[in-house]
């Protein structure tokens, strides 16, 4: 084991102990315990852990608890790691430690985007599915989509957003083009299509830019 490898052991051991013991620090404070090559690894371990734990106020829920479900996951949560980091599994172990079914975390992102139709809510699932099992960039993910994400399971949107890094040996994925970016030929103008052609329903272009637009989409 080489020094960094043995200070990434010995930040993530000292931070469980400290959650165990109920004390709440932020993971800047254990990233600086560990060379800057090693940082990214330690976040995403920290994350793990903090994800699956969820909120706990004392350290008596820490333990009985948030501590023991975070051991009890962490490793299915990092086995996931891919193009969208520990959070594929990190969302599926909070659902599933808090007994929250996917349809209920679609309803709640429709409902704080304010996506009432029906194509729109169907492409809520689909994208939100496609999340969950691994299948989007963690780079595309915008931040309005990750902080309501983190609103539904109770746990802070940085700790989400580290989840998020896609880790280095991950597969390569292309990103999904928005509704109506066709990589194909150009298309005829607008003025030439038929006017019974339907436009790109705006909810649907509201959700492929929460998935795949970007952080700032």
């Amino acid at each position: 084991m080489s020094a960094g490898e043995d200070a990434v052991e010995r930040a993530f051991w000292q931070a469980l102990e400290d959650l165990k013991q109920g004390s709440e620090k932020p993971i800047e404070d254990y990233l600086r315990l560990v060379p800057r090559g090693q940082r990214q690894e330690l976040a995403q371990l920290l994350a793990a852990v903090l994800l699956a734990r969820g909120p706990a106020s004392t350290p008596e829920a820490a333990e009985s608890e948030g501590y023991k479900r975070a051991l009890a996951v962490v490793d299915e949560v990092l086995s996931a790691r891919g193009a969208a980091g520990i959070l594929p599994g990190a969302l599926k172990a909070m659902r599933n430690a808090r007994g929250i079914e996917p349809d209920a975390v679609v309803e709640r992102l429709a409902t704080d985007f304010e996506v009432e139709g029906e194509e729109g809510r169907q492409a809520l699932a689909r994208n939100y599915h496609r999340l969950e099992t691994g299948t989007l960039l963690g780079s595309k993910l915008s931040r309005r989509l990750l902080s309501s994400l983190a609103s539904v399971f109770d746990v802070d949107p940085d700790e989400l957003l580290a989840a998020a890094r896609p880790a280095a040996e991950g597969p390569s994925l292309k990103s999904v083009p928005a509704m109506g970016r066709s990589a194909g030929p150009p298309q005829e103008p607008s003025s030439s299509r038929p006017s019974s052609e339907r436009l790109p329903d705006p909810e649907v272009e509201l959700v492929e830019r929460l998935f795949h637009g970007g952080p700032d989409a």
